[in-house]
């Protein structure tokens, strides 16, 4: 019998190692670092293009509401939504946001989904049942986001360091013309290690949102592969259940640490200008925690405002991700020629 060994749908191919002799598994050859980054930023430039004009467009509106009544008859929301087109830097501004979010998305999210996929992606689980690993989704979450957890401090200092420079005194500011200008000026004229200036609440609550969200979601998924496959159940509506709960306890754990930059900025200081926390990111989670059985609601404000302005677009950009298949790892059949020993199985 004669077999096509460069099928397209094969994924794997045991081959024999020449010294110990026995079959190991390679890699797949579309599951690259490089691939994997192009199909993350298919996700996020998804995401990015169809939520940061609407987040645009939702800002300059709070901004002519604060000038202007909010409109009350069909004429006068024409009016008021013309207005808002017009404003001087309505155009300039939306094109600098969407070309910084696709630019911080290649450095920051498109390397944290080529990282998962590049580690889960080349584990193997079994066709027609259940994993019976599932500390394997954990592993394989912790050992791909660990590295990798730290991508977006650069991108986030940027795009402060930015608005914060038109807040200042003309003769005082830096002259940014865009959040990018910013992240490519930065390290000549302040130097690299200001972009990485104040990011443990960034990297700690990215660490604990990307693990915790790869690990239910990669798991509810090869659990309850049985809804759609054989109980015919629609797979969006298994997928939305099952990437709704595991976004919501990432997203639940995870913001209280980036909460931590505004209570240490922002938060009054008590009498005397001391700080309970010594303008410590890392003493003030550590309070947190400690104080976590009766303020732990209070460490979620500003929570929908973190949904709106970045946590949709993740959503937008981790559904897309999906359906190009980098929550999925080798589901290969006993019975099929990629499975099989080259040495146990019968010879014909």
């Amino acid at each position: 019998m004669y077999f096509e060994f460069d099928d397209s749908r094969r994924i794997h191919a045991p081959y024999t190692d020449p010294y110990y002799r026995h079959p190991v598994w390679k890699a797949p050859p579309f599951n690259t670092p490089t691939l994997n980054w192009k199909r993350g930023m298919y996700a996020w430039s998804t995401a990015a293009l169809l939520m940061e004009p609407v987040n645009h467009f939702h800002s300059h509106v709070k901004l002519m509401n604060q000038f202007y009544e909010w409109p009350k008859t069909r004429s006068e929301y024409n009016i008021f939504f013309k207005e808002v087109f017009r404003l001087p830097d309505f155009w300039p501004e939306l094109f600098k946001k969407v070309a910084f979010s696709l630019v911080s998305g290649a450095g920051d999210v498109g390397v944290k989904l080529a990282a998962w996929q590049w580690i889960y992606g080349g584990t193997s689980s079994p066709q027609e049942y259940a994993d019976y690993n599932s500390f394997k989704h954990l592993f394989c979450a912790i050992e791909a986001i660990l590295p990798v957890c730290w991508t977006g401090i650069p991108f986030e200092n940027a795009r402060r360091a930015y608005f914060a420079d038109k807040t200042w005194p003309a003769e005082l500011r830096k002259g940014y013309t865009s959040p990018l200008n910013a992240l490519v000026r930065i390290p000549f004229e302040e130097g690299a290690a200001f972009l990485f200036k104040g990011g443990f609440p960034i990297w700690t609550s990215s660490f604990v949102f990307w693990t915790t969200f790869c690990t239910f979601y990669s798991f509810l998924k090869n659990k309850f592969f049985f809804f759609w496959v054989y109980q015919d159940f629609n797979y969006n509506y298994c997928k939305s259940l099952m990437m709704g709960f595991s976004f919501g306890v990432a997203s639940f754990l995870s913001y209280p640490l980036l909460f931590t930059r505004t209570m240490v900025d922002l938060w009054p200081k008590e009498r005397g200008g001391h700080c309970t926390w010594n303008n410590s990111y890392r003493q003030c989670a550590k309070w947190m925690i400690e104080n976590m059985d009766q303020l732990y609601f209070n460490y979620m404000a500003g929570f929908t405002t973190w949904m709106r302005r970045y946590g949709i677009s993740y959503s937008i950009a981790l559904w897309t991700a999906d359906n190009l298949g980098m929550f999925s790892n080798v589901n290969d059949s006993w019975q099929a020629i990629e499975s099989q020993s080259p040495i146990s199985a019968e010879s014909v």
